[in-house]
């Protein structure tokens, strides 16, 4: 089918459902210049390994996370929505979706202007620390490693000495999923007659579960990604392109 077709045919499903559920990955932020992770040639696990999000990786050695984070730190700081997110901010003032659900943690469809997201991930805005719980930003938190504080220790807590390691709040390896956000993935996608993935290789528990629960309750399922997913057979269709080329053709069809 040629993707003039896929475009249509994805229009049609968005117009008919009105009830639809978008689910992103780290494809969707790559031409915000922000790396994904598995692409082969660029992605950030080539580079680097992936245990240095992991909790027994940071907690062995959080120097190696936070040397990556002072490389990632201006490339994040200064990416801002692309296309694809704000046409999913269009698409929510449309009232043509009831959401995203994001394993990203970069704030990029909140910044874009979608109202209902949920960050399955947690996010890198904030850190806190693995002791007392006290939360900082995470541009303070960087600004002190950038002066040689590595890793960062939170000193104070109530007055008293703390001493205990600060984290990003984002959801490393080996951590379980924030409740809320999940708990109301889950209720969404069983609420969607149609849920689009854009981004997303489906490659990571328990997120990539969430397709399986729209398909268990009759949704029809939309794939956008440039790899393969495991889902890609049980897809009503699948359109193997940039998601901003894809939002951008998408937009227009639909006068967004």
């Amino acid at each position: 089918m040629s993707l003039e077709k896929q475009i249509t045919e994805l229009a049609e499903l968005i117009l008919k459902h009105k009830n639809s559920i978008v689910f992103t990955g780290a494809g969707i932020s790559t031409e915000s210049g922000i790396p994904d992770y598995r692409s082969p040639g660029s992605g950030a696990w080539e580079k680097y390994d992936s245990s240095i999000v992991s909790i027994p990786g940071f907690l062995k050695d959080p120097t190696q996370y936070y040397n990556y984070a002072l490389e990632m730190y201006p490339i994040r700081a200064n990416a801002k929505p692309n296309a694809a997110h704000l046409f999913l901010s269009n698409l929510e003032k449309a009232g043509l979706i009831n959401g995203v659900i994001t394993q990203n943690v970069d704030g990029l469809h909140l910044a874009a202007g979608n109202n209902n997201v949920h960050e399955l991930h947690g996010s890198i805005r904030q850190s806190s620390c693995l002791e007392c719980g006290q939360v900082f930003p995470m541009d303070d938190i960087i600004n002190r490693v950038q002066k040689g504080e590595n890793p960062p220790i939170c000193e104070i807590f109530d007055g008293k000495p703390c001493n205990g390691l600060i984290k990003p709040t984002a959801v490393f390896f080996g951590e379980g999923l924030p409740t809320r956000p999940w708990t109301s993935s889950v209720d969404k996608c069983k609420e969607a007659s149609l849920m689009i993935v854009i981004g997303s290789s489906l490659q990571v528990s328990p997120a990539n579960s969430l397709p399986d629960v729209a398909l268990k309750t009759g949704s029809d399922l939309a794939i956008i990604d440039l790899l393969d997913t495991p889902f890609d057979s049980r897809a009503t269709i699948k359109i193997q392109d940039r998601a901003v080329h894809v939002s951008e053709l998408l937009s227009k069809y639909l006068g967004l």
